[in-house]
């Protein structure tokens, strides 16, 4: 049997977010976009009724299984289904939709910092 050639995953890149000269803190992207959403606020967002991921509304009450979730607390899930680069541009887009001064960066990752414990 021939063994089938598996593509490669590229290494996790993560996301760096600055809000109101404050990092946003995150082991993964994912948590850093979470944690900024949760900052910038569910409910503003929500209300602007314009972001959505795959077709289905980025913030929403009840979580879909059909996507990646992740829990806001009482404020809902977030729809976390993107790439690195995609949550860097959709951040940029809300902080510019509610005029918040953001700065958002796609550390590559070989850029992070690995501590040796030993």
């Amino acid at each position: 049997m021939e063994q089938e050639s598996k593509r490669k995953k590229s290494p996790a890149k993560n996301l760096k977010v600055i809000i109101k000269g404050k990092a946003v803190e995150g082991n993964k992207a994912t948590d850093v976009f979470v944690n900024a959403i949760k900052i910038i606020g569910p409910a503003k967002i929500a209300e602007l009724n314009k972001y959505t991921v795959d077709g289905l509304p980025l913030i929403v009450s009840k979580r879909d299984n059909r996507k990646q979730m992740n829990s806001l607390g009482k404020q809902g899930y977030v729809c976390t289904h993107l790439s690195t680069t995609g949550k860097k541009s959709l951040l940029e887009r809300i902080a510019q939709s509610l005029n918040l001064k953001i700065r958002v960066e796609v550390e590559e990752p070989s850029e992070r910092i690995i501590y040796d414990e030993t």
